[in-house]
């Protein structure tokens, strides 16, 4: 209700000058009776008002409601009251605790860009209408670096997929969802590897179109798209910083991710739990299997050291693992080693139509995946399937374009599996 309630608020500002009196009249009717009801009953019950309700869908419905108090200041006298309370809420607990303190979103995937896509909706529209600034005093909490880490490649069009440009996100959260934000960031931080990496967005202002369907047919849209363009800031140079990190650790949310360099095609790991995404190339050449619903165990002792040139993460895993102990070597710019100490059958699943050779999987482009220690043992080309199941697990999208993946299969050997990915030129 209150996003529906923003929607109102935002189109009530930007068709203003289209609208007749009695058009106008309607909206601040409906914005005002609806936002006065869940202020009274909702906003300001201890429950939602105090510093427990803090994360997502805190941010999410304080931040609509936020902006539906300035669409109407100056023409119902409460709203004033509301964008108190809204502003209370962002400064002693939405801005300082909705995000870990390693900059994670522990709810889930794509909370992180949707946290911030509401956090900076209203902080932005509270500076041009007040003047207050809340982008300065909180600038350590916009923290961009799970977005950092995890974005691997360019989008030129197409519906997503899994993994696609963001690694371990799901295809409805990948760089199309995160431009804006990043571009948002670049505007008023001036930051120029935001900037960079929202621009391997080529789809960026347009609606992201989904390929799944609700029960009810109704299609998933997302529309940030007018906030893509609102953000966008050419003069922000985009460019690497060069003390830019290229590891990150996030030990509130169990994952760590290396990447190569900052430059599209290159290798991008990340690690969520004992679930391992790695990108070469441009695609996702090994992805391990698991439902987002039902998260892969958590992996323990874990351990990053990064020299600049090469990089190393370790970590033990649990019973479930299917390994007791994991090793990822990124030596840069171009090969990474994966290593697991395990007895048991591991599969994968990539992208594109990878041509075997043995023990090695080769793509057009040179990308290669070689089983070092252990076998190969069979190569499916449509062996792994697409589902999405969303709403804490509740709602099963149909796909009216289904999409199927290469499964891959290798024996370990002597109690050990070793995969080595390499990129054209290493």
């Amino acid at each position: 209700m209150t996003r529906l309630l923003k929607g109102l608020a935002v189109s009530y500002d930007l068709l203003y000058d289209r609208l007749s009196e009695a058009e106008r009249e309607e909206l601040r009717s409906a914005i005002t009776s609806i936002g006065q009801s869940y202020y009274d009953g909702y906003f300001t019950t201890p429950s939602i008002s105090g510093p427990d309700f803090h994360t997502h869908h805190a941010i999410v419905e304080w931040a609509s409601f936020g902006v539906a108090a300035l669409a109407m200041l100056g023409e119902y006298p409460p709203a004033q009251e509301w964008l108190a309370a809204t502003v209370t809420k962002f400064r002693e607990h939405l801005l300082p605790t909705g995000l870990a303190e390693d900059g994670a979103q522990v709810e889930g995937a794509t909370f992180w860009a949707s946290t911030m896509q509401y956090r900076i909706a209203f902080m932005d529209a509270l500076q041009r209408v007040t003047g207050e600034d809340l982008f300065t005093p909180f600038a350590e909490q916009m923290d961009a670096r799970l977005a950092l880490a995890s974005i691997a490649a360019a989008k030129t069009g197409g519906h997503d997929q899994d993994h696609e440009t963001v690694v371990h996100e799901p295809s409805y959260g990948q760089i199309s969802y995160h431009s804006p934000v990043l571009l948002a960031l670049a505007r008023f931080y001036r930051n120029g590897l935001c900037q960079r990496l929202a621009l391997w967005d080529r789809t960026a202002g347009a609606v992201q179109q989904t390929r799944y369907v609700t029960d009810n047919g109704e299609w998933m849209l997302f529309d940030w798209g007018g906030y893509a363009f609102a953000w966008y800031d050419p003069t922000v140079p985009a460019e690497v910083d060069s003390s830019a990190p290229l590891s990150f650790s996030f030990p509130s949310v169990n994952e760590a991710y290396l990447r190569a360099s900052y430059e599209p095609g290159g290798i991008v790991v990340g690690m969520r739990r004992n679930a391992v995404v790695t990108h070469a190339g441009g695609r996702p050449v090994f992805a391990d299997r698991y439902d987002g619903h039902h998260p892969p165990a958590e992996v323990r002792a874990v351990t990053l050291d990064d020299d600049g040139r090469q990089a190393r993460l370790r970590c033990e895993g649990a019973e479930d693992s299917g390994f007791t102990e994991q090793r990822l070597l990124l030596r840069r710019p171009g090969t990474l080693t994966l290593t697991r100490t395990t007895d048991q059958e591991q599969a994968w699943w990539c992208y594109g139509r990878p041509v075997r050779e043995g023990n090695v999987l080769r793509w057009k482009d040179g990308t290669t995946l070689t089983v070092e220690q252990g076998r190969l043992i069979s190569l499916e080309p449509d062996g792994y399937h697409d589902e999405k199941v969303v709403g804490l697990g509740l709602l099963r999208l149909k796909d009216p374009f289904p999409m199927s993946y290469p499964l891959i299969k290798a024996q370990p050997e002597a109690g050990r599996l070793e995969v080595v990915v390499r990129t054209p030129g290493d």
